[in-house]
Protein backbone atom coordinates (compact mmCIF):
# COMPACT_ATOMS: atom_id res chain seq x y z
CA UNK A 1 0.00 0.00 0.00
CA UNK A 2 1.66 3.67 -1.22
CA UNK A 3 -0.28 6.27 0.55
CA UNK A 4 0.34 10.20 -0.57
CA UNK A 5 -1.35 13.33 0.70
CA UNK A 6 -3.17 14.96 -1.95
CA UNK A 7 -4.22 18.10 0.43
CA UNK A 8 -3.20 19.29 4.13
CA UNK A 9 -5.29 21.51 6.03
CA UNK A 10 -5.81 22.45 9.36
CA UNK A 11 -8.98 20.44 9.45
CA UNK A 12 -8.90 18.11 6.52
CA UNK A 13 -6.60 15.63 4.32
CA UNK A 14 -7.03 13.95 1.03
CA UNK A 15 -5.05 10.61 0.60
CA UNK A 16 -4.53 8.98 -2.65
CA UNK A 17 -4.29 5.54 -1.51
CA UNK A 18 -2.93 2.97 -3.75
CA UNK A 19 -3.58 -1.19 -4.50
CA UNK A 20 -6.65 -1.15 -2.23
CA UNK A 21 -10.56 -1.11 -2.80
CA UNK A 22 -14.00 -0.76 -1.07
CA UNK A 23 -13.46 -3.52 1.44
CA UNK A 24 -10.24 -1.66 3.22
CA UNK A 25 -11.73 1.76 2.59
CA UNK A 26 -15.15 1.00 3.86
CA UNK A 27 -13.63 -0.57 6.97
CA UNK A 28 -11.57 2.48 7.47
CA UNK A 29 -14.61 4.95 6.89
CA UNK A 30 -16.76 2.82 9.25
CA UNK A 31 -14.26 3.60 12.12
CA UNK A 32 -14.16 7.35 11.33
CA UNK A 33 -17.60 7.61 11.12
CA UNK A 34 -18.07 6.14 15.30
CA UNK A 35 -15.78 9.54 15.61
CA UNK A 36 -17.85 12.59 16.79
CA UNK A 37 -14.68 14.75 15.71
CA UNK A 38 -15.73 14.00 12.14
CA UNK A 39 -17.14 16.29 10.20
CA UNK A 40 -16.98 14.15 6.71
CA UNK A 41 -15.35 11.16 5.59
CA UNK A 42 -15.86 9.52 2.14
CA UNK A 43 -13.72 7.70 -0.25
CA UNK A 44 -13.60 7.11 -4.00
CA UNK A 45 -12.80 4.43 -5.90
CA UNK A 46 -12.88 5.64 -9.73
CA UNK A 47 -12.52 2.48 -11.59
CA UNK A 48 -12.20 -0.94 -10.43
CA UNK A 49 -9.14 -1.36 -13.04
CA UNK A 50 -7.57 1.31 -11.31
CA UNK A 51 -5.16 0.64 -8.39
CA UNK A 52 -6.03 4.09 -6.65
CA UNK A 53 -8.45 5.31 -4.50
CA UNK A 54 -8.81 9.02 -2.82
CA UNK A 55 -9.68 8.99 0.98
CA UNK A 56 -11.07 12.26 2.26
CA UNK A 57 -11.80 13.42 5.81
CA UNK A 58 -12.48 16.67 7.43
CA UNK A 59 -12.93 17.23 11.37
CA UNK A 60 -14.91 19.47 13.68
CA UNK A 61 -13.82 22.55 14.46
CA UNK A 62 -10.72 22.37 17.50
CA UNK A 63 -10.00 19.11 16.38
CA UNK A 64 -6.47 18.41 14.56
CA UNK A 65 -6.69 16.20 11.46
CA UNK A 66 -3.65 14.27 12.10
CA UNK A 67 -4.57 13.66 15.74
CA UNK A 68 -8.13 12.20 14.22
CA UNK A 69 -6.48 10.08 11.71
CA UNK A 70 -4.11 8.81 13.41
CA UNK A 71 -6.40 7.85 16.73
CA UNK A 72 -8.70 6.35 13.72
CA UNK A 73 -6.11 4.29 12.13
CA UNK A 74 -5.07 3.03 15.89
CA UNK A 75 -8.89 2.28 16.92
CA UNK A 76 -9.22 0.17 13.57
CA UNK A 77 -5.97 -1.94 14.30
CA UNK A 78 -7.48 -2.62 17.51
CA UNK A 79 -10.51 -4.18 15.92
CA UNK A 80 -8.51 -6.23 13.70
CA UNK A 81 -6.93 -7.73 16.48
CA UNK A 82 -9.78 -7.92 18.60
CA UNK A 83 -11.15 -10.04 15.36
CA UNK A 84 -7.79 -12.28 15.33
CA UNK A 85 -8.09 -13.05 19.15
CA UNK A 86 -11.73 -13.99 18.90
CA UNK A 87 -11.66 -15.85 15.79
CA UNK A 88 -8.66 -17.89 17.14
CA UNK A 89 -10.35 -18.00 20.45
CA UNK A 90 -13.54 -19.68 18.45
CA UNK A 91 -11.76 -21.88 15.65
CA UNK A 92 -7.86 -22.27 17.00
CA UNK A 93 -5.74 -23.50 14.61
CA UNK A 94 -7.36 -24.13 11.63
CA UNK A 95 -4.23 -25.18 9.71
CA UNK A 96 -4.10 -29.00 11.27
Amino acid sequence: MKIRVLKLKDREVELEIEDEGHTFLGALQSIFLEDPRVEFVGYNVSHPLMPKATFMLRVTSGNEVGTVLKDGVKNLNAKLKELESRFLEAYGDVEK
